[in-house]
């Protein structure tokens, strides 16, 4: 069985939870006996393949998924969906520009007369299979884009069992924290990252901000957070995924924060949740499915409710109640047995 992994061409210019997700689904994969070739456009023949694995629904995908279309090949998508919402684009842009781009996106994606036209439906329209991450996501396509019930395999994401062994002590011995909040990812409008740390700023909480400005149009948003933080704020440029310096963090760590505007369900807060710290999490996405009564929820919109359940998640005791969860479940080992499942079916 010989399984093409392809994704929007530009997406390791800026890496994030989504890349993560390919590649430990391929690294996995392969430990299992799945033999998986990253598309390579200038020597890949499709015909050459059992099945084209696509992630994420980028416009320029289409070509190549139709094209598989064309030649009988099966199509997996993960589709990494973005939830598009006017009322969530008017809040999470950064700039009247993006707020108006977002804004576009979402009246075009959410008006079914109107998505009937995207590449976004004609790629769903053309998977076999659509590996949504939860029934949420699930429930959403099927409702904005009319799709059929039969395509559809849930697949949760999957989370590194390294990070249950997770020990502090690296990461204290190198920064001298222990007992933080914190956000790890890159700094972009979506996580809502400034919102956050206005609220530790009026709070005076501790606040480890792990990651970069790597992303389009980075610049601005970066340089507003940085702006704003006060002393208890403090920013480390990102961390390889694979360090043991990262698994340090996420164990230092009183609680890992993520009040975004929109997770599947947040891959920092699954590692974070493994390693033994408090989750706090957005309510809008998936992650209610994954971490259940185990975590913390906020309305990214009501910023008292952000702020009280930060008290919460900061004042309450460790345990290891949640990382158990999670290793039960949600562990790589455990998500990829289901999808060389599907492939073989």
């Amino acid at each position: 069985m010989k399984i093409l992994f392809n994704c929007n061409n530009s997406a390791f210019q800026a890496p994030g939870g989504g890349e993560i997700l390919l590649l430990k689904t391929r690294e996995f994969l392969m430990k299992k006996g799945v033999n998986i070739k990253l598309f390579d456009q200038w020597n890949d023949k499709l015909n050459n393949y059992d099945i084209l694995h696509n992630f994420g629904l980028s416009n320029n995908c289409y070509d190549l998924i139709n094209t598989a279309y064309n030649k009988k090949v099966p199509i997996f998508i993960t589709p990494v969906y973005s939830w598009p919402s006017l009322r969530f684009a008017l809040r999470s842009g950064a700039t009247l520009k993006n707020k108006l781009k977002l804004s576009g996106y979402s009246i075009l994606h959410g008006t079914p007369i109107l998505n009937k036209l995207t590449r976004t439906n004609k790629i769903l329209k053309m998977a076999n299979i659509i590996l949504a991450d939860s029934e949420a996501e699930k429930n959403v396509l099927m409702k904005t884009y009319k799709l059929n019930d039969k395509k559809f395999r849930i697949t949760p994401y999957g989370v590194d069992k390294r990070f249950f062994n997770s020990n502090e002590k690296e990461f204290v011995r190198k920064y001298g924290m222990k007992d933080f909040l914190l956000y790890t990812g890159r700094i972009e409008p979506r996580k809502n990252v400034l919102t956050l740390i206005k609220i530790v700023n009026k709070l005076n909480l501790p606040l480890v901000i792990i990651g970069n400005k790597n992303y389009q149009g980075g610049d601005y948003y970066y340089n507003l957070c940085k702006k704003i933080a006060r002393k208890n704020v403090h920013f480390i440029d990102r961390i390889d995924h694979e360090s043991s310096l990262l698994a340090s963090a996420y164990a230092a760590a009183k609680a890992v924060v993520l009040p975004s505007w929109l997770e599947n369900p947040g891959l920092t807060v699954l590692e974070g949740g493994l390693a033994g710290a408090n989750v706090l999490v957005t309510s809008r996405g998936s992650a209610k499915e994954y971490f259940q009564d185990y975590a913390s929820y906020v309305n990214p919109f009501n910023n008292r409710d952000i702020e009280k359940k930060i008290l919460m998640v900061y004042q309450k005791e460790k345990d290891k109640k949640l990382a158990k969860h999670i290793k039960k479940n949600f562990i790589w080992e455990v998500v990829t047995s289901k999808i060389e499942r599907y492939y073989k079916d």
